[in-house]
């Protein structure tokens, strides 16, 4: 046990950006806490004593060197979220559960792999079909294009301080994880071609989206590509561009999503036409909500400008990257703003404007907790936007890096007079408000589509075929395997890959002995 005690210190690594970005993962996990505190009504204890779990395991994943540990640990954030979203139903803690394990078995395969071809410690690795395995690996963890498609249906079914924790930083340990295999001199094409995927295909989605909470979780799809993007790019300033990516979506995801839950409790509904006079209602909610928006527009003087400004800055100079990126970060203008639109500006009245807000604040219930969240998320917004090299030089490579605020001016002047030329011209985009997203109806759709190849019609009862195919048949045959050499004990299935993992420490175990 004291050998295993000395090689767990002996792995952690405080080099570079990863101790920044295991504060910053403290931070917003504190965040989701206060945030929790009047959203979880039962077994508050059974809750904090979760996050508590989740919140050391992933300091764990972001600093160890070692696969065993960086393994253990990821596990055991699976275990901790996995259960944190019992507050919502079981049948979702099921379905995460399935999905995540299914990550976590490619992953364990692709790190033994890597143990296997010499690669003892999590370092950059230049076989690219190694790369290509471990991306695959946490594909699914971490929400990459293909694999993406239990993302947006869990994060809008969680409650709000756990959709919060989800987007805000669960996604991100991946990238982190990537930050770390993959070379910095020469990145990845595979996963710079998911990044655009994911860029396009989300952004699409969250302008089609009338439900706060679901264009909330497609716009981290698409704000991840930008984070696979910068890593697959490759160099120094694209992986500045991705670490200060993670840091703004950070903040800005992980306050939108407390402010969504607020919005929700305030007028019992997620949609964003009926958000109105919500800035007389809840005014520091709105606030907070305008400028995490406008983070996650990269517009100028923005968190989200900063880092997309790096991401940009490393690609190849030329006019067409130029028009590329500008594409890119209209789609983001465009969903983010799409949605200021319905909420602020809408069927609005701002006449007598101070004399409304003196109103609304005197009357304005204050939960001390919620204000904190969101005071202290939307500072950080606000720190990575006027501060990237981040207090105390963490970053001082940026100290005094040109990001070129005319240039910033310019295109946002030009996105918002695009942008408020289709809101007008296309009603605000106004859209149906589409079903509840949920993996049945994924489930279904592919298999109305097999079965229609044999030209027949058929119902299926997606629940059933869920929980029977997927989840009992992996438990039970894992269980099978199990006792055929473990008869007295019994094995739950998210532990499988975790003790597989001690096949990392053989050798370390063989010279003990």
């Amino acid at each position: 046990m004291a050998l295993l005690w000395q090689q767990f210190l002996a792995s952690f690594s405080f080099e570079s950006y990863f101790p920044l970005l295991a504060e910053v993962g403290v931070i917003l996990t504190l965040i989701t806490a206060l945030a929790a505190w009047n959203y979880i009504k039962e077994y508050k204890f059974w809750y904090y004593i979760l996050t508590l779990v989740y919140l050391i395991s992933t300091v764990v994943v972001i600093l160890t060197t070692d696969w065993f540990f960086f393994l253990f640990a990821w596990e055991m954030v699976t275990l901790s979220t996995t259960f944190l979203l019992a507050w919502s139903s079981w049948k979702l803690v099921k379905q995460y559960f399935v999905i995540q394990f299914a990550g976590s078995s490619i992953l364990l395969f692709a790190a033994l792999a890597a143990n296997a071809l010499g690669y003892t410690e999590i370092a950059a690795i230049d076989s690219v079909l190694l790369q290509f395995l471990l991306i695959i690996g946490i594909a699914t963890k971490s929400g990459i294009f293909i694999f993406h498609f239990w993302l947006p249906p869990i994060h809008s079914e969680a409650p709000s301080p756990v959709s919060a924790i989800l987007s805000g930083w669960v996604v991100k340990l991946g990238y982190i994880f990537l930050l770390k295999i993959i070379p910095v001199e020469s990145g990845n094409t595979m996963l710079y071609l998911l990044g655009i995927a994911m860029v396009v295909y989300g952004g699409w989605q969250a302008i089609r989206s009338a439900d706060l909470k679901i264009m909330l979780a497609y716009s981290t799809v698409s704000q991840l590509g930008f984070i696979a993007l910068a890593i697959g790019t490759g160099g120094e300033v694209a992986f500045l561009g991705a670490v200060l990516f993670i840091i703004a979506h950070g903040f800005a995801k992980t306050t939108l999503f407390i402010t969504s839950g607020i919005l929700q409790r305030e007028y019992g509904s997620r949609i964003v036409y009926d958000f109105k006079g919500a800035i007389f209602k809840r005014p520091i909610t709105s606030l907070a909500v305008i400028i995490s928006f406008l983070s996650m527009a990269g517009l100028v003087f923005s968190a989200g400008y900063n880092a997309k400004y790096l991401i940009s800055s490393a690609q190849i100079p030329g006019l067409l990257t130029r028009i590329v990126f500008f594409g890119f970060t209209l789609i983001s203008v465009i969903y983010s703003l799409r949605i200021l639109y319905w909420i602020f500006v809408v069927d609005e009245d701002y006449s007598h404007f101070t004399e409304k807000l003196k109103k609304a604040i005197n009357s304005y219930q204050i939960h001390s907790t919620d204000i904190l969240a969101i005071l202290f998320g939307t500072l950080g917004v606000l720190v990575v936007a006027f501060w990237p090299e981040m207090p105390g030089d963490m970053l001082g490579y940026l100290v005094d890096y040109d990001f070129n605020i005319m240039a910033g001016i310019r295109d946002s002047l030009l996105y918002l007079l695009i942008v408020v030329y289709l809101l007008h011209n296309n009603v605000g985009f106004k859209v149906k408000v589409r079903e509840n997203l949920s993996l049945e109806r994924y489930l279904s759709s592919a298999l109305d589509f097999i079965f229609s190849m044999s030209r027949k019609d058929a119902k299926f009862d997606t629940d059933k075929i869920f929980e029977t195919v997927f989840y009992n048949t992996i438990f039970n045959t894992s269980k099978k395997i199990h006792d055929f050499f473990y008869q007295d004990l019994t094995l739950q299935l998210l532990w499988i890959p975790v003790f597989l993992s001690i096949l990392l420490l053989w050798q370390q175990i063989y010279r003990y002995f």
